[in-house]
């Protein structure tokens, strides 16, 4: 990958590092001060609002970073299709966020003015322009600004929020941010696009069956993202369901650091297939390289997260030791999405194979509602979790035979078999010394930082492809300086 690229991802990679550390700093102190069972209130309120903003936004975030991607070379086309795009998205959300209040007025009888607030983060969706910055290949701008804002909602929760008494003014601060941080982007447009005045009509019939289009896998992705917690508020507790949001949280986590390439790759992928003439040979190396990025960097992920998921939650959150067992059941998730990022994301949505990439999380979320229905009113959250898995495992599989004869991706090719010793390796040792450590900061850090040298360690004995790069890169540096 060119510097611009590796300079983009590391913006959005330390926007994912705020990203891990603000749960590990808040999660503690909401489950001491609010309670596990109040916040859920909470998190079911969002579920339901969040089905809303799905509708009202369309596949706006994936199609208009795309369209950007394709135009940007062009001051008046990138103006113009903005305009356009942003336009559509406000009067959606605008009938979203309506639709959402009359359905809370006649459906919600307990906790009505939780919900009433959680509905405010419809107006920083209305207003949220990331996909602009992410098609530009500016991801300086829109990381920064994420990581202000979080760092600003982590110090007004933890300085207002004391009692369980105060869940408003949680719902409150996280929605108040996200608006901030949607103003915060407006202000920093002028350097890339003009005012056009547009026609309604005309971006409506420009941009609504495209965006439409996105809209329905982003429904069926939802649908084990979303479904998972409202089917667990209504069908065993919104006890289990706040457990399961934490741990997917944790599982999430490190899934940020991985699926940022795809981020970063989709404008590239986009703007080289439709503007190079050697544009599906970039594409090709390009998607090779990012998969196996994703999987040198998942799978170690999957098999820590398993090593040390009940030394960390026994003293981390000593209150909730069932977050453990749904980290451990959930760390395969970590593989399949970082795989289907590379095969859907990063290929099928900026070729416009939209059909088969519907078709793919259509299957997964068809096989996640029916797993859910028959799990989790006997297993909880651990059902929402092995649901999940079993989805994301489906998509990932699909997406990979249908692309497999417009670009091929090697499997059997010495790097992934070196990731996945590798890795096995690092988690007997990992088990090892955690067993040995204390059970705090101090002895996860350390075991953490042990399986990471000695992952890299046998990357570097085996001489694995990108790890060779790297380091050659890293000497050559060095003997120029």
């Amino acid at each position: 990958m060119d510097r611009k690229l590796i300079r983009n991802y590391i913006y959005n990679i330390l926007y994912q590092i705020v990203r891990v550390i603000m749960p590990l700093l808040v999660t503690p102190y909401v489950y001491e001060h609010i309670t596990a069972p109040v916040v859920g209130i909470s998190d079911y309120a969002g579920s339901i609002m969040q089905w809303f903003i799905l509708v009202g936004i369309l596949g706006v975030n994936t199609y208009g970073n795309r369209e950007i991607a394709r135009v940007r070379d062009d001051r008046d086309k990138l103006s113009t299709t903005f305009f356009e795009i942003l336009a559509m998205q406000m009067t959606n959300m605008v009938i979203a966020a309506a639709a959402y209040y009359l359905f809370i007025r006649f459906a919600i009888t307990k906790n009505y003015t939780i919900f009433v607030l959680a509905g405010t983060t419809m107006l920083a969706s209305m207003l949220d322009i990331t996909w602009f910055y992410y098609g530009v290949e500016d991801f300086r701008k829109a990381s920064i600004r994420n990581i202000i804002v979080k760092l600003i909602g982590v110090f007004l929760i933890m300085t207002v929020c004391k009692t369980p008494d105060d869940l408003w003014k949680y719902v409150l601060i996280n929605s108040g941010c996200e608006l901030l941080g949607q103003v915060i982007m407006f202000v920093q447009l002028r350097q890339y696009i003009d005012f056009r005045p547009i026609s309604l009509k005309q971006a409506y019939r420009n941009h609504f069956i495209p965006t439409f289009r996105l809209f329905v896998p982003t429904v069926a992705i939802s649908v084990y993202t979303m479904l998972d917690r409202t089917m667990l508020g209504y069908l065993h507790s919104e006890e289990h369901l706040n457990y399961y949001k934490t741990a997917m949280s944790f599982v999430q986590m490190f899934l940020y650091f991985i699926t940022s390439i795809g981020a970063v790759v989709l404008p590239r992928v986009s703007n080289i297939i439709h503007n190079r003439a050697d544009g599906e040979k970039q594409t090709a190396e390009l998607i090779n390289t990012t998969m196996k990025i994703s999987c040198m960097l998942a799978l170690p992920m999957c098999f820590g997260m398993y090593a040390i998921a009940d030394k960390f939650i026994s003293w981390f959150l000593p209150t909730a030791p069932i977050i453990a067992g749904l980290i451990r059941f959930g760390g395969p998730i970590v593989v399949f999405i970082s795989m289907s990022n590379v095969t859907g994301i990063q290929y099928m949505v900026p070729r416009g194979m939209e059909k088969q990439y519907t078709g793919s999380v259509l299957a997964g979320a068809l096989i996640n509602f029916c797993l859910n229905a028959f799990l989790i009113p006997a297993y909880g959250a651990y059902g929402a979790v092995i649901s999940s898995v079993v989805a994301e495992c489906t998509v990932f599989l699909i997406q990979y035979i249908s692309i497999r004869k417009l670009v091929r991706i090697n499997f059997l090719q010495k790097s992934y078999p070196v990731y996945l010793l590798a890795s096995a390796v690092m988690f007997v040792l990992v088990r090892m010394v955690i067993t040995r450590m204390p059970g705090n900061l101090f002895g996860t850090v350390v075991s953490i930082a042990a399986g990471m040298a000695v992952y890299a360690l046998i990357l570097i004995i085996c001489r694995e492809d990108l790890m060779m790069r790297v380091l050659s890169r890293l000497t050559r540096r060095k003997a120029n300086a």
